[in-house]
């Protein structure tokens, strides 16, 4: 595997982490370390049956499973690793509940989920039509599952971060709209960054902020801040493009949240959503699902959602299930059963599969599948392969055709690798892998196809990343095209930029990076024409498509879209 050190780009865990370092967008060089040998059998596996449950995600079953033979010390500790939220004897999950039409014609969805969630000593946080997020006792998980009003028992999901005057402005051309007389008597559009968190927001207000925004979490404990400062710079951009908007900075931590914040923001009047986030596992990749269900539901109010198409060119991996040997596991290369990528020390592994076969989405939920492959996750101990967590969730028709493995690290620098099975399958469909947190290309990857949910939606903008200096690729933007042939992104717009938040751009110091950056730029410049002229929406976006500079292929193209983000004349 090539051995490309690179710049870091945003990240959640990595933000908090070296946020509290002051330094989290320093180069990372990797440690060097004896390349394993090639593996041409994975030979006998330390392994365990699949979860007998097929309602439950297996991860689930295993923690319970923990708590229930080695006791709630060891689950709180394999909980934490994992990035489960446990209080107590208890963890937050996500139940879906199945579609009860007496309870639904009320108005009141999951009703007999909800009474029996509650008669098992359940707290609900929060819910969205059969989507009901709450706390359940461990030793209680197995039979929720089992009552007939539940269709799937989960986590919650929850999306990644795609991680001064911002370089961009001028490049963009924006700078040429800040004198014109506003167009209307508002004075300004209303843009919303809807983020994980604005950590530092109300030291800005005045300077890098308007003075004055409209702050809303819809976090199960109501936190703004999060720990998290990503949202904060993101409005910094969008201040800098549009600095006569109104803005809101909305946050959220889950899924069900999201849901929640977009039913809040409906009625706020806002034109234009700012979202430097991304999902996996959370969609069929063409344009369906949950989270793209949002943005289609913004689209029919008018509202513009410019979306970070994704850091994932270099992290991403799909293909068919080749198994020339027939012994049940993927080969991704001639023999080859490992797909292998390199983490410093205390890097957290995230890796997602999913694979084509979601059945129909009818706008709540997919049919799905009855393919089940299992992800294994290895780590390379000096000597040979151990075997460190599988996700085997069971797909016997009803289920999503997904399984990740996330939390787990390393105290030293580290080699790991996953692996596929095909556990019960007839049909051949495609799969995809994504690996999240990595420092450097994966072996094997593949760019074509890693736009990430929802920059994936028809309606959505979605936003690559270029250099706001010399229009140069930043190698890791996702690109198209979907999953059902789509072009994206729709536009390039500036990455590597100065602000308050993350420090001046100094080339491989700091600096802004990530499709973070390129979704805020975008936000802006619609709000800053919506602002300033009579134009819709869609009159706005065809005005940038007809001015965007542009990149590579002639005309729209899986790595630029229609150019260069530019508002000149």
């Amino acid at each position: 595997m090539k051995n490309k050190n690179y710049l870091r780009q945003t990240g959640w865990i990595f933000g908090l982490f070296f946020i509290a370092a002051a330094a989290f967008l320093l180069p990372m060089k990797s440690s060097q370390q004896e390349v394993p040998p090639r593996i041409t059998d994975l030979g006998p596996l330390v392994d365990s049956p699949k979860p007998s449950h097929p309602k439950l995600q297996s991860v689930l079953s295993r923690l319970a499973e923990i708590a229930s033979t080695q006791g709630l010390e060891k689950a709180s500790k394999y909980a934490a690793m994992r990035k489960i939220n446990m209080r107590g004897d208890s963890v937050r999950i996500v139940t879906e509940a199945e579609t009860d039409l007496r309870s639904t014609a009320s108005g009141v969805f999951g009703a007999l989920a909800r009474k029996k969630i509650e008669s098992l000593g359940g707290v609900i946080e929060t819910s969205y039509r059969q989507l009901i997020q709450h706390n359940l006792p461990l030793a209680a998980l197995n039979i929720l599952a089992d009552d007939p009003s539940v269709r799937f028992v989960r986590l919650p999901l929850k999306p990644v971060l795609l991680d001064y005057i911002s370089e961009g402005v001028s490049y963009i051309g924006a700078d040429s709209w800040r004198n014109l007389e506003p167009y209307r008597n508002d004075k300004g559009a209303k843009i919303c960054i809807l983020d994980a968190g604005f950590g530092g927001y109300t030291s800005l207000l005045g300077t890098e902020l308007p003075s004055s925004v409209t702050a809303r979490s819809f976090r199960a404990d109501g936190d703004i801040f999060a720990g998290i400062a990503h949202g904060t710079a993101c409005a910094e951009i969008v201040h800098d493009v549009a600095p006569k908007a109104k803005l809101y900075l909305v946050n959220f931590e889950t899924d069900v949240e999201q849901h929640n914040a977009l039913s809040w923001l409906r009625g706020q009047g806002v034109q234009v959503i700012s979202y430097s986030l991304g999902w996996f596992n959370a969609g069929a990749g063409d344009g369906t699902g949950p989270i793209c269900e949002d943005v289609e539901n913004a689209n029919n109010l008018g509202i513009a959602w410019a979306s970070a198409a994704g850091n994932n060119a270099v992290n991403h991996w799909d293909g068919y299930f080749n198994d020339p040997d027939g012994d049940g596991w993927l080969n991704f290369s001639g023999n080859d059963k490992f797909l292998e990528f390199h983490l410093p020390a205390y890097w957290e592994v995230g890796v997602f599969l999913n694979w084509k076969d979601w059945g129909t989405w009818n706008g709540v939920n997919y049919g799905g599948s009855d393919q089940d492959f299992d992800l294994y996750l290895y780590i390379w101990n000096g000597l040979t392969w151990q075997l460190v967590d599988k996700s085997d969730n069971s797909q016997t028709g009803t289920q999503w055709p997904t399984e990740e493995i996330y939390g787990w690290y390393a105290d030293r620098a580290a080699t790991w690798a996953v692996a596929i099975k095909k556990y019960s399958a007839t049909k051949n469909v495609r799969l995809e892998l994504v690996t999240y947190e990595t420092d450097e290309a994966i072996e094997y990857y593949v760019s074509p196809r890693s736009i990430t949910v929802p920059a994936d939606t028809r309606s959505a903008i979605a936003c690559g990343a270029v250099s706001w200096s010399n229009d140069a690729y930043h190698y890791y933007s996702s690109q198209g095209p979907t999953y059902d042939g789509r072009i994206k992104p729709d536009f390039a717009s500036p990455s590597g930029v100065s602000t308050a938040t993350y420090g001046p751009y100094l080339p491989g110091i700091s600096g802004f990076f990530g499709t973070s950056t390129s979704a805020p730029h975008v936000a802006g410049a619609i709000g800053l024409i919506k602002s300033n002229t009579p134009y819709s929406i869609a009159q706005i976006k065809t005005l940038l498509e007809k001015r965007a500079v542009d990149l590579g292929e002639p005309g729209k193209d899986n790595k630029f879209g229609w150019g260069r983000l530019n508002v000149k004349k």
